[in-house]
């Protein structure tokens, strides 16, 4: 018992510390906190309070504190998770407006009011087994549909490949709890009870397990997210070495070139031809290394209050003459209406301009661009550019913001270092960039933002 508690707590805190900003989050903490509340109840019982005792840091006067504390574990194990279930799995799904989610919600703490007035705490816990098992048992089963016809509607391939390991290796331990405490104890196996511990704490680990490992909860990206932008400290620093090296060898060519122009007359046209080279050779590696530097140097962030489709309307306008050139289209379905969100307005045009422009050189004459805003989960607003260009291999996808990786080829302008920058840019605003992408059928880059200050 000890064990399980430990197991659900401790990962019911990192869900919630690294999901917190999400609502299915919230609910997922407080499912795997009642599930755990139920064995740390017992082990005060069963282990702690003996223990306290034998060594005199408590007296048997306390011993109700104990069986209060373990009768309110028990009730939030066998009629707080069946409501926290529902609540997760109707938030995760994405098939209920927020509206719905919040009537649900409501809705649901009758019942679960009921079932507190039918319970007994003291001097010991007592349910009403029947009545639990109605209003448990429809939760789990209810909640269970709501996930996998979620994960059958679900359009995106990465995101159906989530649920359905979510779904794999987390719906057969609750429906096992299902079986082994609540129809248990309906049909008066109360013993079947104790077993109830090895699928809640299977359903831990498993939860652990996809968080570190898969990333399914969001945990990995963070871990992602910190791993890129230390790597990114690293970079920075030593390509503004780099740079600075590289900046005091082209001085001192332009120095020389400086004091040879005056005898390029005199010279051959061997001679005119070297220096003619040598100058825009010099040309070239300073707009190299300015045109690095701007990517690479650190990045501040000023966050304001900024109208969106103002922001896309501006770097659109910046890229209509290019587009007119290569009569490419660009269509606009702004479905978030006219809106305000949250974020650097200078580095947000440069994040736009960026994917247009990628966009833009993958495209062949007569391509489409489309510019989709609409809204997404919690308070946040997505902006969506998909293209019908030449799309990117699955290989490649994982590696397109790492810096100084690019699919366009070798060339003198493309560094590999836009992606990066706009990723970069994207989780230092507290928003977030996901790219999906299929060989010759196109690339989707999706950008979120905070309509609210967090």
């Amino acid at each position: 018992m000890i064990l399980t508690f430990f197991i659900l707590y401790t990962v019911a805190a990192i869900v919630y510390i690294n999901n917190r900003e999400k609502d299915w989050g919230k609910w997922l903490s407080l499912l795997l906190f009642s599930f755990g509340s139920g064995a740390f109840g017992k082990s005060l019982v069963e282990s702690f309070f003996p223990y306290l005792v034998k060594y005199n840091f408590v007296t048997l006067d306390h011993e109700f504190l104990f069986q209060i504390t373990y009768s309110l574990g028990s009730f939030f194990n066998q009629n707080v998770s069946p409501y926290g279930f529902m609540m997760f799995a109707a938030t995760y799904s994405g098939l209920f407006s927020k509206e719905k989610l919040r009537l649900l919600g409501s809705l649901l703490l009758i019942p679960l009011f009921i079932m507190f007035f039918n319970t007994t705490f003291y001097p010991q816990v007592s349910h009403n087994w029947i009545l639990v098992a109605v209003w448990a048992i429809p939760c789990f089963l209810i909640g269970t549909f709501f996930m996998i016809y979620s994960t059958k509607v679900e359009k995106n391939n990465e995101k159906k490949k989530d649920r359905k390991l979510f779904n794999y290796l987390l719906l057969p331990p609750f429906l096992t709890n299902v079986l082994t405490n609540y129809v248990g104890h309906a049909v008066g196996l109360t013993a079947m009870w104790r077993l109830n511990a090895i699928p809640v704490a299977i359903a831990g680990i498993t939860c652990f397990v996809m968080m570190t490992k898969m990333g399914v909860l969001g945990v990995r990206l963070k871990i992602e997210k910190q791993a890129f932008d230390n790597k990114m400290q690293v970079f920075n620093s030593g390509s503004g070495l780099l740079n600075h090296a590289v900046k005091n060898q082209i001085y001192k060519i332009n120095s020389s070139l400086f004091l040879l122009r005056p005898y390029r007359d005199q010279l051959n046209a061997s001679g005119k031809e070297a220096i003619d080279i040598i100058s825009r050779s010099s040309d070239h590696l300073t707009n190299m290394v300015d045109r690095i530097q701007s990517k690479t140097k650190e990045i501040h962030i000023v966050r304001s209050k900024q109208n969106f489709n103002k922001m896309i309307d501006d770097s659109i306008e910046d890229i209509q003459m290019d587009c007119e050139t290569k009569r490419v289209k660009i269509i606009k379905n702004y479905n978030a209406g006219n809106i305000d969100v949250i974020c650097d307005s200078a580095h947000t045009k440069e994040v736009f301009l960026n994917i247009l422009n990628n966009a833009l050189e993958v495209l062949k004459e007569g391509g489409e661009i489309e510019v989709l805003t609409d809204f997404g989960k919690s308070d946040n607003v997505i902006v969506v550019f998909t293209d019908n260009g030449l799309g990117i291999s699955q290989n490649n996808l994982r590696r397109v913001v790492d810096p100084f990786f690019t699919t366009k080829g070798k060339s003198g302008t493309n560094f590999g270092l836009g992606l990066a920058y706009c990723y970069h840019v994207m989780t230092k605003s507290g928003g977030n960039l996901e790219i999906e992408s299929e060989l010759n059928k196109g690339t989707s880059v999706k950008l979120t933002f905070p309509i609210k200050e967090v």
